[in-house]
């Protein structure tokens, strides 16, 4: 996708950004030193997919080719951002399923995939139950409702899978969503350890996906950046990009950790990459960020006109963006729209953690710090150390005189990572100096 009128692409994993790459289980064989050349399967996709589309018209009634192109454009849609190919996707995984039901796990997989895109949480979890249930043992299918139950906040479901794994092998998207589920409730090294050890088996699987091996470092160097481990985030976005030049996700993620060392041309140039080919409003705002800055109000300006562009864009698909809503708390603008997006991802994800730290941030920008303090209150209850939603929950309790509470959040979010943002962790000390800490 070229340039900022191309349709807007949707992220799962809100929290941090990261959408979680559901492709066919790979066994794990593979360590550190057994590293695969990277399979460029991208520059063939759209051959791929108008030889499929070609065999579907000719064979209208094959469900194995639907569901293969049903998967195809699930793909492209990652690589490329083009929300079309969720619909297109949905489409020919529904008429795999039309043509043959029983035992179709694989369509409904791609099914609820599509739906996920689209924020549809629900019935993204009841498509992979039903996968589940096609196929009983599939380990695959139950990670992934692990996943999905997280984005809806249902930790506790989720843990109840995670502990237990019928598949004895290792299993990199296991253990990648695993890894997620340790780093929203406080166990971030943990979380480091195991998609350390998911990316060195995806690294020697030599038939992966392109995107998908970048996507795992990409987390990995997410994972890093939020420990404070500047030098593997940025050796491990470095690879992402190595792996997928076009990962708009790790230039996104590269922006914000220059953003947070106010390295601003590095961020100009990372965010405005991210933004050409996917144009997220958090990558506009990086982008405007970073003009600001360099001293560009002119451009400054003109980003933050894009991003309004963008959310409209979003409101016409339906689908809300709680990184706009962030934004426009971090910036004190368009806060009754800020706050209208919060609440509409709270409604869709019910009580996840990203959803009630946004929700809270915003009120706290509004000056409710009542109703901010019980949203933040939400966020932080499975304890993550996420140091930007550490000093929201600080500043909040600040606020609404719990200062024993604030010093403690505050000197956590820092003790994670003493540079985690460009502007809240100066914050952050200001105020523990304030408090006498």
């Amino acid at each position: 996708m070229s340039g900022r009128s191309a349709a807007v692409v949707l992220v799962a994993a809100a929290a941090v950004g990261a959408a979680w790459p559901w492709f066919a289980a790979h066994r794990a064989q593979a360590s550190a030193a057994s590293t695969a050349p990277v399979y460029a399967d991208y520059r063939t996709r759209n051959a791929t997919i108008a030889f499929d589309e070609a065999q579907a018209r000719r064979d209208p009634d094959d469900q194995i080719t639907r569901r293969m192109l049903g998967a195809e454009y699930l793909q492209r849609f990652r690589e490329t951002g083009d929300l079309n190919d969720v619909t297109r996707a949905l489409a020919a995984a529904m008429r795999s399923l039309q043509l043959q039901r029983q035992g179709n796990d694989a369509a409904l997989s791609v099914v609820a995939s599509c739906e996920l895109a689209l924020h549809k949480f629900p019935a993204a979890l009841a498509a992979e139950r039903d996968a589940l249930a096609a196929e009983p043992f599939n380990d695959e299918a139950r990670a992934q409702i692990a996943s999905i139950l997280m984005e809806m906040g249902r930790y506790a479901e989720a843990r109840s899978i995670l502990d237990r794994p019928r598949d004895r092998d290792p299993n990199p998207t296991w253990m990648s969503i695993r890894a997620r589920y340790d780093e929203l409730t406080g166990n971030l090294t943990g979380a480091r350890l195991l998609m350390a050890q998911a990316t060195a088996m995806v690294d020697g699987m030599p038939s992966i996906a392109a995107y998908a091996r970048s996507w795992y470092h990409m987390r990995e160097a997410q994972l890093a950046f939020e420990a404070g481990d500047e030098d593997a985030a940025k050796a491990g976005f470095a690879e992402a990009l190595r792996v997928f030049p076009d990962n708009a996700m790790a230039l996104l993620f590269q922006a914000k950790l220059h953003r947070a060392q106010r390295d601003w041309p590095r961020t100009l140039a990372s965010a405005t990459r991210s933004a050409q080919l996917y144009p997220l409003p958090q990558a506009l705002g990086y982008e405007a960020d970073a003009q600001r800055a360099l001293g560009d109000a002119a451009a400054a300006r003109t980003t933050d006109a894009l991003i309004g562009a963008e959310q409209r864009l979003f409101n016409a698909q339906g689908i809300n963006d709680r990184l706009l809503a962030m934004y426009y708390a971090e910036h004190r603008e368009h806060l009754h729209e800020a706050l209208r997006a919060a609440l509409s991802d709270l409604a869709k994800r019910g009580d996840e953690i990203y959803a009630d730290d946004t929700t809270a941030w915003v009120y706290a920008a509004i000056g409710r710090w009542d109703a901010a303090r019980a949203y933040s209150q939400r966020a932080v209850r499975y304890g993550t150390q996420d140091p930007e939603v550490q000093y929201h929950a600080g500043i909040i309790a600040w606020h609404t005189g719990h200062t024993a509470e604030a010093r403690r959040r505050l000197a956590a979010a820092l003790a994670t990572n003493p540079h985690f943002h460009p502007f809240y962790a100066d914050d952050a000390r200001r105020v523990l100096t304030q408090l006498g800490s």
